[in-house]
C-alpha cells in the first residue's frame, strides 16, 4: 500500500482508470447481470481488467464494488466479504507505484424527507461496505456517481467511522446540478468544509460538460479535484451499453 495524500501533495497528474461495467461485458458479464456478483465468480477476468488500466497508464484503479453496499447486493450476501474480495484482486493487479481506491456508488435511496431512509441507515450500509475495502488493502476510498449532498456526507462519515483511510468524493451533474438541485460550488464548498482530501466529477453526458464542471471547481477549490468523464451518453445496441466517443 501506498501513501495517497503523500502522492496529492506532488504536482504531478494522478490518472486514474475508466469504467469497469463495460469493460466487463467483453469478458462474459450478461445485461443486467451484478457486476460485484460476477467478481466472485469470475476473479480471472477482474484482475485482468484492472491490469488492462495499469498498463495503459493508470496510476490509480478502482476496486469493482460501485454496487458493493446492501441496498444494492442481494439479501444474504457477504458485503464486508464480497468488498475485501473485490479489494484484494484489484491489489493483485495493482503492482508497485499504483493506488487501490476502493469505490461506493449510490444506494438509490434518499434520505428524509426526500425518502424514506435516514442518515444513520446510509452510514450504516457504507461503513459495513467500506469496512471490507479497508480490510481488503484499498488506499483510499472514493465515492462515485452521488447526486445527493445527504448521501455523499454519509459516505464520508462512514469511511471515518471505520478506517483512517483518505477521502474521494465526486457527484455527477446534469448541466448545472445534481439530480437534487446541487450545483457544483455548493458540492465543492460542502466537501472541502468536510475536510476530504479530494473532490471529483464523474459520469455525467461527456467530456466538454465537464469541462464547465472543472472549471468551477478550479475557481473554488483549495482541495486537489479530479475530472473522469464518461465517453458520451451511453446507448443500447444489440444488448449492450455502447458510449458513442473514441479515446
Amino acid at each position: 500500500m501506498g501513501d495517497f495524500r503523500k502522492a496529492l501533495a506532488d504536482d504531478a497528474l494522478l490518472l486514474f482508470d475508466g469504467a469497469m461495467g463495460t469493460l466487463l461485458q467483453g469478458r462474459g458479464l450478461s445485461a443486467g447481470e451484478s457486476p460485484e456478483l460476477f467478481g466472485l465468480k469470475n476473479p480471472d477476468a477482474i484482475i485482468g481488467a484492472h491490469r488492462d488500466y495499469v498498463q495503459a497508464g493508470s496510476r490509480v484503479i478502482t476496486a469493482n464494488t460501485f454496487g458493493g453496499s446492501r441496498y444494492k447486493l442481494p439479501a444474504g450476501t457477504d458485503v464486508v466479504g464480497l468488498n475485501r474480495e473485490m479489494a484484494r484482486l484489484a491489489r493483485q493487479a495493482a503492482g508497485p507505484g499504483v493506488f487501490v481506491a476502493g469505490s461506493v456508488g449510490p444506494t438509490g435511496h434518499f434520505v428524509a424527507p426526500l425518502g424514506k431512509a435516514s442518515l444513520r441507515d446510509l452510514v450504516d450500509a457504507f461503513a459495513e461496505q467500506i469496512r471490507g475495502l479497508a480490510e481488503g488493502g484499498c488506499d483510499l476510498i472514493i465515492g462515485e456517481t452521488h447526486f445527493d449532498l445527504a448521501e455523499a456526507k454519509a459516505v464520508i462519515l462512514a469511511c471515518r467511522q471505520v478506517c483512517s483511510l483518505p477521502v474521494a468524493m465526486c457527484m455527477t451533474f446534469e448541466g448545472a446540478a445534481s439530480l437534487t438541485g446541487s450545483g457544483p460550488e455548493v458540492f465543492a464548498d460542502a466537501m472541502e468544509n468536510l475536510g476530504v482530501d479530494l473532490v471529483g466529477v464523474n459520469c455525467g453526458q461527456g467530456p466538454d460538460d465537464m469541462r464547465l464542471v472543472g472549471e468551477a471547481f478550479s475557481r473554488r477549490l483549495k482541495t486537489p479535484f479530479f475530472v473522469k468523464p464518461n465517453a458520451g451518453m451511453p446507448r443500447l445496441e444489440n444488448g449492450r451499453t455502447v458510449f458513442p466517443m473514441g479515446p
